[in-house]
């Protein structure tokens, strides 16, 4: 069904990690080796004020901002102790449970220099780390999102922190390579890590075989309302979804605590694990029957890996189908479908007397 959504933040596609910390210059960037940019100076050393805060303009700030960036932050780093470096810093405090109040103090120092260390540090998830799911964090953690990134399995901050977008991105690698789906990576899922090769995104023209495919990786997974798209960050695919708009008839809502997706969430997921096309940035039915990668067609014209929207008018639609073909065994036309609130994604009979579109790179 269609779900009114708020606006989406984009995440970066992981984090290049840098050394371990050992001194000064130890975490490099191309932004920090600007001639305009201070040596990095060790927030612990001497030289650098017991309390950094804004207006500060020194190496000390550099090497802050390279460790910010190191946990997640995504800021610019020129030495310079301005708005946006006390924003990270208030930030960085927030989420380890110091008082946010954009002083890097002897605390923030060393909560920080402990966390860049981690996030930079790389480590072998099959003999280092037990099983993880939501709620681990550390350097395991952080390994496991920057693998799940080369994979394109989600869009990930590399901060150390399995948390649902980290889930997401997981059971997005567990559909892709037919495991169970269930965000726990154990020994079956590290071993897919490390004996996978990853490959880029489709691009070029749209191979429908390869969208019907990402569909079809999806059966059984549970229709969730809001599933699937991008709510907290996560990226296409499996994620939590939202009891706001939820008018179905199972009570209570189990759209946030069940990662699932509803139908233009299929929809999303498959072409962008199928084409690298993410139609309408995670929007609704409606918004993506406006996304430019979609022209209007007639049913007669349809083909396998079109898209049949359900609704008032061909721009205000409530549901959408992806046109699978005709089944070799029994001759008749199917769909993939995501359809209401207790169901599971499935292959079913193509239903018809929708807007019809093709989509293309």
């Amino acid at each position: 069904m269609s779900t009114p959504l708020p606006t989406r933040r984009r995440l970066s596609l992981g984090l290049a990690l840098a050394a371990v910390l050992t001194g000064v210059g130890a975490y490099t960037t191309a932004a920090a080796s600007a001639a305009t940019t201070p040596t990095p100076i060790p927030l612990t050393s001497p030289d650098c004020p017991a309390g950094l805060q804004q207006g500060e303009a020194d190496g000390c700030v550099t090497q802050l901002q390279l460790e910010l960036n190191l946990t997640g932050a995504r800021i610019t780093v020129d030495g310079q102790f301005g708005p946006a470096t006390d924003t990270a810093v208030r930030n960085f405090q927030a989420a380890h449970t110091l008082t946010a109040d954009g002083i890097v103090g002897p605390a923030t120092k060393s909560a920080l220099d402990a966390a860049a260390a981690a996030a930079s540090g790389t480590v072998d998830l099959r003999t280092q780390c037990g099983d993880l799911r939501k709620g681990a964090t550390g350097a395991c953690a952080t390994t496991l999102q920057t693998m799940l990134n080369t994979f394109h399995a989600g869009r990930l901050t590399v901060d150390g922190q399995f948390g649902p977008a980290t889930d997401t991105a997981v059971r997005n690698f567990q559909a892709a390579h037919a495991l169970a789906i269930d965000g726990i990576v154990g020994t079956t899922v590290k071993n897919a890590l490390y004996t996978n090769t990853p490959t880029p995104l489709p691009g070029g023209p749209v191979d429908p075989a390869k969208v019907l495919n990402a569909a079809k990786s999806y059966l059984g997974v549970p229709y969730v309302w809001g599933g699937g798209h991008s709510l907290r960050g996560e990226g296409p695919g499996p994620s939590l979804g939202t009891c706001d708009g939820y008018t179905g008839s199972i009570q209570p809502c189990p759209a946030d605590t069940t990662a699932g997706l509803d139908c233009s969430g299929l929809v999303r997921a498959a072409f962008w694990f199928g084409a690298g096309i993410d139609l309408a940035n995670g929007g609704d039915t409606t918004e993506q029957t406006l996304d430019q990668h979609l022209t209007p067609i007639t049913e007669s014209q349809r083909r396998p890996g079109d898209v049949e929207y359900f609704g008032t008018d061909a721009h205000n639609t409530v549901h959408v189908v992806l046109y699978a073909g005709t089944d070799p065994a029994t001759g008749a036309d199917m769909m993939y479908e995501a359809k209401e609130t207790g169901t599971d994604v499935h292959y079913v009979g193509l239903r018809t007397g929708g807007y019809w579109y093709h989509v293309s790179a």
